[in-house]
């Protein structure tokens, strides 16, 4: 299957979790992890990319010089890692 069909059907997959409730929606997570610190005093720089197979959302932050990539799962909201 192309990427893009396969994006496509993991857009709609999150879609219909998020409407059920079993995700959190995107926003809520942006939102929750940049009223958090340290991110709180990052800029957000947007383009969240989404790990289908493990349900991971991965959010990047510009700290100082630095990119941070913040790791969300997207069934509870939770931190679950970052990088650097």
């Amino acid at each position: 299957m192309p990427a893009a069909a396969r994006n496509d059907r993991d857009q709609d997959n999150l879609r219909n979790a998020a409407a059920q409730g079993q995700v959190v929606p995107l926003n809520r997570l942006i939102a929750d992890v940049r009223s958090r610190a340290p991110y709180n005093s990052m800029t957000y720089l947007g383009g969240p990319q989404f790990d289908a197979g493990r349900m991971i959302y991965a959010l990047k932050f510009m700290d100082g010089s630095q990119v941070v990539v913040v790791y969300v799962d997207a069934r509870t909201g939770r931190i679950v890692g970052r990088k650097p």
